[in-house]
C-alpha cells in the first residue's frame, strides 16, 4: 500500500474504531461505515497486509496483576555500548516497553515490578552490572485513577 493514498474515509473509520475496542465484531464496524461485514474483513485484512494494522492488543490493569509500582527508568550510555546494552535490556522480563532516543539519554524503560524490593533488586543486581551503563535515571508513575 502506497502511503496513505490508498487510505480512503472508511478505512480511516474502520481503523478509528479498531484503535478504541480492537475487539469489536464485524457487524458493530459494518453500521458504522456503512459496509457488509465481509467487505469490512476484507479492508482489515488489507490493512493488516499492508502493514497499516501491524498487530491487535488488549490493554491490561496491571495493578491488578500486582504489578504495583511502575517506573520509567531514562539510561545513558558510554559511547559505542548502546547496542549490546539493547540486546541485554531485552533479556530483562521487568522491561515491558523499551524506547532507543536521541538526547541526554539513550533508552527510556518502562519498567513493571510488585514491590520496592523487587524494584531494588533490578537496579542493583541487573540494571547497574550490564557493561556499558554510565547512568541511571528514574521516575516513579503515580497510579491512574480508574
Amino acid at each position: 500500500m502506497e502511503r496513505e493514498q490508498r487510505l480512503d474515509l472508511k478505512d480511516r473509520k474502520i481503523i478509528e474504531i479498531l484503535l478504541d475496542n480492537a475487539d469489536c465484531p464485524l457487524r458493530e464496524i459494518s453500521k458504522a461505515v456503512g459496509l457488509s461485514p465481509s467487505s469490512v474483513r476484507n479492508r482489515i485484512l488489507r490493512l493488516k497486509r499492508a502493514g497499516v494494522i501491524k498487530k491487535f492488543t488488549v490493554e491490561i490493569n496491571y495493578q491488578k496483576l500486582g504489578f504495583n509500582i511502575q517506573v520509567i527508568v531514562l539510561v545513558t550510555c558510554k559511547t559505542g555500548h548502546s547496542e549490546n546494552v539493547f540486546k541485554q535490556f531485552n533479556e530483562i522480563p521487568e522491561v515491558h516497553d523499551m524506547y532507543w532516543t536521541t538526547g541526554p539519554a539513550n533508552f527510556i524503560l518502562l519498567v513493571r515490578v510488585h514491590d520496592m524490593i523487587e524494584f531494588s533488586k533490578l537496579i542493583t543486581e541487573r540494571l547497574e552490572r550490564i557493561e556499558g551503563i554510565e547512568k541511571l535515571e528514574t521516575l516513579f508513575l503515580m497510579p491512574q485513577p480508574e
